[in-house]
């Protein structure tokens, strides 16, 4: 009797535990699915000005043999100036994979959907900082290249229209080395933001795929 009695408080113990653990799967699952959704909304966001950051790249280059020969307010305003960046949010992910969270994912499904996502994340990750290194060679290189100082007490006293039409191109160096070199380094950006655009494109993809995985496997509206 004594060993039925341990036996049967061992067993209510263990479907206690196993109850508290379903519970927390389904609060991981839930929140998991809440960070998708801002991730989808966020990557939506980033794309569409990944897509005008690439349209005015384009218009500089139809202008750029032209920088040498006067002020054009249209080259310069298409410029890069900085790129979108995708915020992601990583909380669940992170108790999930370094909290022992991901054990308690009973589904195989949904485990490896999460974890191909955070693969994908870091794929992004690699592309975006390969993104921002070129960004900050285009910076520099535009520090160096425009004289800004003159264009802005120019654009004190003068229209646009008045700089457009004057001689003056407000450059410090004019030397097709470092003009080419320029140009070579904005194409490249321009690549390198059509890489991560798509990386994006492929992500947000992944991320309402997983989401629909999550609430089938889990039973979820």
């Amino acid at each position: 009797m004594l060993f039925l009695a341990v036996f049967c408080g061992f067993l209510a113990e263990y479907q206690l535990e196993h109850k508290i653990e379903r519970e927390r799967e389904r609060t991981y699952i839930k929140s998991m699915i809440e960070d998708l959704q801002k991730d989808t909304a966020a990557l939506a966001s980033v794309i569409t000005s990944f897509d005008r950051l690439i349209k005015r790249l384009d218009t500089a280059f139809n202008f750029y043999r032209g920088i040498t020969k006067g002020y054009n307010d249209t080259l310069w305003r298409s410029l890069p100036v900085g790129f979108p960046d995708f915020i992601k949010s990583n909380k669940t992910m992170q108790q999930l994979l370094f909290s022992g969270g991901l054990r308690l994912i009973n589904s195989r499904k949904s485990a490896d959907g999460i974890i191909e996502y955070d693969l994908l994340n870091d794929d992004l990750d690699i592309d975006v900082n390969t993104l921002r290194e070129i960004y900050l060679l285009c910076t520099e290189s535009r520090r160096t290249l425009l004289n800004q100082m003159d264009l802005d007490s120019d654009k004190k006293k003068m229209t646009i229209e008045q700089l457009r039409s004057g001689q003056k191109n407000y450059l410090l160096r004019t030397d097709l080395a470092f003009l080419g070199k320029y140009y070579n380094e904005l194409k490249t950006f321009r690549v390198i933001s059509t890489i991560v655009k798509n990386r994006e494109i492929k992500l947000m993809a992944q991320a309402g795929l997983l989401i629909q995985l999550l609430k089938k496997e889990y039973h979820l509206r």
